[in-house]
């Protein structure tokens, strides 16, 4: 992922040459959803997710958001001045209080993998909440067997494991097959084909707006000399963490670095700037 019959949403060019750009880009969606015109887009998006659940699930404690909302991105974070914490991609935050985080990933195997970094994303988000809602959302262009056992949908919540009673606290983590969803002649289908590149058009009105939107986003984005920026750093890091020696790939080797970075003694704050990783894993990964 991705691959050569994927549809990009068109080239970018950087120093290095044209870039492809897809919909799951991670700084592209940073950057799109950053922007309080597309807000109610990223509802749609979450929403077309939710109904296809609901209606795989029907007595699901997973509601569709419907209050006044307001989007948090990072794309700010991605640049080389800004020394805030990161947090989570999107963050959807309904009437001021209950959150949805959103996470787009293209690729089954991270470091650390989507089990692990999903449950400590969710145990962070949860224990900010203060008794509100914090649901994540992880859409997969790759299955992850462990989670998803072969279906297109798992979502996880706090059960008792003898009664079965849930958790006061219903947050959960829904885990989605985008690759399977797609396949299905639903509007969520059509939606994960759209986010996987496999198609530009959809009967589907809400879908049909996500399109546009994603296509005017790119407009501005291949334009923006920030975006620029971000790759031209992003490339930097990479390559230094090459120049160390790293040949086991771009995962491996964005960890490799960054315990090389620890070792160097580094500020933390520096190493979460530099590598794009949490700060949560990266205190981890020092003690």
């Amino acid at each position: 992922m991705p691959t050569k019959d994927m549809i990009p949403l068109g080239y970018i060019e950087l120093p290095s040459g044209p870039k492809a750009i897809y919909a799951m880009n991670d700084i592209f969606l940073n950057y799109a959803f950053q922007a309080p015109e597309n807000w109610e887009v990223l509802r749609s998006i979450v929403n077309i997710i939710v109904d296809a659940y609901k209606h795989a699930v029907a007595d699901t404690l997973l509601k569709l958001v419907m209050g006044t909302i307001e989007v948090k991105t990072q794309f700010r974070h991605f640049l080389e001045d800004d020394r805030t914490t990161r947090d989570q991609d999107l963050k959807m935050i309904e009437d001021k209080n209950n959150v949805t985080f959103i996470e787009c990933q293209n690729r089954a195997t991270t470091s650390p993998p989507i089990p692990i970094r999903s449950v400590e994303y969710f145990g962070l988000g949860i224990g900010h909440s203060r008794g509100k809602l914090a649901n994540q959302i992880w859409l997969l262009a790759e299955d992850i067997d462990a989670v998803l056992q072969g279906k297109i949908f798992a979502h996880y919540i706090l059960k008792d494991e003898v009664t079965g009673h849930t958790h006061p606290s219903t947050s959960g983590i829904l885990y989605v097959s985008l690759e399977k969803l797609s396949q299905e002649d639903t509007p969520a289908g059509e939606l994960a084909a759209v986010l996987l590149g496999k198609g530009n058009n959809a009967e589907d009105e809400n879908v049909a707006k996500v399109i546009k939107a994603l296509s005017a986003s790119f407009e501005n984005f291949k334009d923006d000399k920030e975006v620029a920026f971000v790759y031209s750093l992003r490339d930097r890091w990479l390559n230094e963490g090459r120049v160390e020696g790293i040949e086991e790939g771009k995962t491996e080797g964005i960890l490799e670095f960054v315990l090389k970075l620890i070792k160097r003694n580094r500020p933390i704050d520096e190493i979460v700037e530099d590598s794009g990783l949490s700060r949560e894993y990266i205190e981890s990964l020092m003690n």
